[in-house]
């Protein structure tokens, strides 16, 4: 039964990446080895490995909390927790290789928290409220309208809690990671071809307009915190500005990588894996430049493929 699901499993990366070109699959295979060779390197450090550990856990939280299979698998399989489990076992295995070869035992034991992400049942919460803060979001920004609307009982109470709780160490930290991921979710769809026509402008000045708005409404909730965590742990100054730096980097990369391969009113799974690619290898700092020169590919790509439809405002 484990062994049918991770079959169907790799069926479905080989459809998300086939047809996105030898030359882009030969990319992603280098891009993964070179996250290999940084992964067994930085795993050798223990403090480094505490972050891979709880990054990794993370990331994980993130992917069992908007996981759309769940009713499937429960209607479906009777056991349907360790098949879930096993999956986050197969993801975690280069890690966990990682730490066995360095003899990392505390960060190790970190990942003992795969026992429990399984048997959570998370739900996000879609909301239909049109409040206040919603309507300071430009009208523009379509994106983040939808996603606060989906997303306003778990953003608020995050930003709310780690603002309060400034004084402890993590809690800023963390929200970041929180807020970082559950905003670049918001660009998982692609909107309808008529959006980008509403715009009336040509392809390089919607991608700067979306670029802009992006970082200056992620900006809005994310640099506050990073103030308080400053006024409270000024020798720490430097982790959540680079928090804020990979994330921003990670939502520009979010918003080419959509247009680079953009179906009107659709999912792309090309997108989606390399957007997912990009969030674990930004994890590894060292892997952040091949984020940043993806970007730019993907920039060439994205104006290339609107072109199609906003050739009139060229």
């Amino acid at each position: 039964m484990i062994k049918a699901l991770l079959i169907i499993r790799l069926k479905q990366i080989y459809r998300g990446v086939n047809g996105i070109g030898l030359f882009r699959i030969l990319f992603l295979i280098a891009l993964l080895v070179l996250g290999g060779v940084v992964l067994y390197v930085k795993s050798a450090e223990e403090l480094s490995a505490k972050y891979i550990s709880v990054g990794l856990l993370l990331l994980i939280l993130f992917v069992q909390i908007k996981r759309e299979d769940k009713m499937f698998l429960k209607t479906h399989f009777s056991s349907y927790k360790t098949l879930v489990f096993s999956e986050y076992v197969v993801l975690a295995l280069p890690v966990v290789i990682c730490f066995l070869i360095h003899k990392q035992w505390v960060p190790l034991s970190f990942l003992a928290g795969l026992f429990i992400v399984p048997g959570l049942e998370l739900k996000t919460k879609y909301s239909n409220l049109n409040t206040k803060l919603q309507e300071l979001i430009p009208a523009d920004a379509v994106e983040w309208k939808s996603g606060v609307r989906k997303h306003f009982f778990i953003l608020i109470p995050v930003w709310v809690i780690a603002a309060s709780t400034s004084f402890f160490i993590g809690s800023v930290l963390v929200a970041i990671v929180i807020l970082g991921f559950l905003i670049l979710s918001f660009f998982e769809k692609c909107e309808p071809y008529q959006f980008l026509l509403s715009y009336e402008l040509s392809a390089e000045k919607l991608l700067m307009l979306k670029v802009k708005r992006q970082v200056q409404l992620f900006s809005i909730p994310v640099l506050p915190l990073v103030v308080l965590f400053i006024l409270f742990h000024p020798e720490n100054w430097y982790i959540p500005v680079i928090e804020y730096v990979i994330f921003c980097s990670l939502l520009v990369f979010s918003i080419m990588a959509k247009y680079a391969f953009f179906e009107s009113n659709a999912k792309s799974p090309a997108a989606q894996t390399f957007v997912a690619i990009g969030a674990v290898g930004s994890i590894v700092a060292v892997l952040l430049p091949v984020v940043w020169i993806l970007t730019i590919w993907f920039y060439i790509k994205s104006v290339n493929n609107l072109n199609f439809y906003l050739n009139d405002y060229n």
